[in-house]
């Protein structure tokens, strides 16, 4: 019976890992130029077996807590990953583009209603 119970322990720990591999969180901070202002940014980001992003991303604009999705696609660079997506935020469409270098995800975008800034997030690695 203990050995079931190790086994099944070990089983189940293994899939969880595999479920989170290629998952990566950043958090950090982004400056809105149009209104200058800045907040706090959190991105939870997966790599689809299609080789495209699915992230998250989280924080405060102006005392407002905001949560929006973003595909994105990544092509492999030197020592460097360069980004690019599209999201439809509040009936705002927005590009941006990016990079993820070592531990840090930078970014810039622009809105077709006037928002621009950029951001710039540090990996948080898992506990």
């Amino acid at each position: 019976m203990t050995r079931f119970l190790t086994a099944a322990i070990l089983v189940l720990s293994a899939s969880a890992a595999l479920a989170d591999e290629g998952t990566r969180t950043w958090e950090g901070t982004w400056n809105n130029k149009k209104y200058d202002s800045k907040g706090t940014l959190k991105c939870v980001a997966k790599l689809g077996k299609d080789g495209k992003w699915t992230a998250t991303f989280s924080g405060v604009f102006m005392t407002e807590k905001f949560t929006y999705d973003v595909t994105f696609d990544e092509k492999p660079g030197k020592k460097q990953s360069d980004l690019t997506g599209k999201a439809t935020i509040r009936n705002q469409k927005y590009d941006w583009t990016g990079t993820i270098k070592g531990d840090t995800l930078t970014g810039s975008y622009k809105s077709n209603g006037g928002y621009f800034g950029e951001f710039v997030l540090k990996e948080v690695k898992a506990k």
